[in-house]
């Protein structure tokens, strides 16, 4: 199993990496302080089976870096983690459907308990996730992975031919995606689009 670890607490994210190598015979561990370090090695994410990403992160945030991932993580389980959680945090992570949620108090034989269950497909939520979700309205506006992605990439400033690159598809193809997502939103131009989709939550 191959676990990269994208969290801006060295500290953390290098005794969880200890953990999961002591508990889970086999497990393979790479760690990234940030977003951006993650998205420049192609080769690791392609070959990664569990991404766990720390929520709050400077620059580019967890949340926004599955946005940008999120149409080309088709077999990547995705762990949450994160010291504070609100209501907002758990409507981005549901519009994402991401496979796990877990509280960085947590102790540590918990973090492999939630590990092991995402990789087996049943998913672990912590508690305050739970109880928080169980108040959440449903989100009224769905995004495509793909729109998702863009949007993402939108608020990072990249261009049309920027955000083609980063995703691997034809300019065109970007095009059609926002027209698609300037209509979802209702919005004429990518200004409006970003301001709407703040409003709204999506980012």
């Amino acid at each position: 199993m191959k676990v990269l670890i994208v969290d801006d607490h060295l500290m953390f994210a290098e005794a969880l990496a200890l953990t999961l190598q002591a508990k889970l015979p086999g497990c393979e561990v790479g760690q990234y302080g940030c977003a951006q370090g993650l998205l420049g090695d192609e080769a690791a994410l392609a070959a990664a089976d569990l991404l766990i990403v720390d929520v709050a992160m400077p620059d580019l945030d967890g949340l926004s870096l599955l946005r940008i991932l999120a149409s080309s993580r088709h077999t990547l389980r995705v762990l949450l983690c994160s010291g504070a959680i609100d209501e907002d945090v758990v409507e981005k992570s549901q519009r994402l459907s991401v496979d796990g949620f877990v509280d960085k108090s947590e102790a540590a034989a918990e973090l492999v308990t939630a590990v092991t269950k995402v990789m087996a497909g049943e998913g672990y939520f912590s508690e305050s996730y739970r109880l928080l979700a169980s108040q959440t309205a449903p989100p009224s506006i769905k995004l495509s992975r793909q729109q998702g992605a863009i949007l993402a990439l939108l608020q990072q400033g990249k261009s049309n031919k920027e955000i083609a690159r980063s995703l691997s598809v034809s300019l065109n193809t970007v095009k059609t995606h926002l027209r698609l997502l300037f209509d979802k939103l209702d919005v004429p131009n990518r200004t409006a689009c970003l301001e709407k989709a703040r409003s709204l939550r999506l980012l």
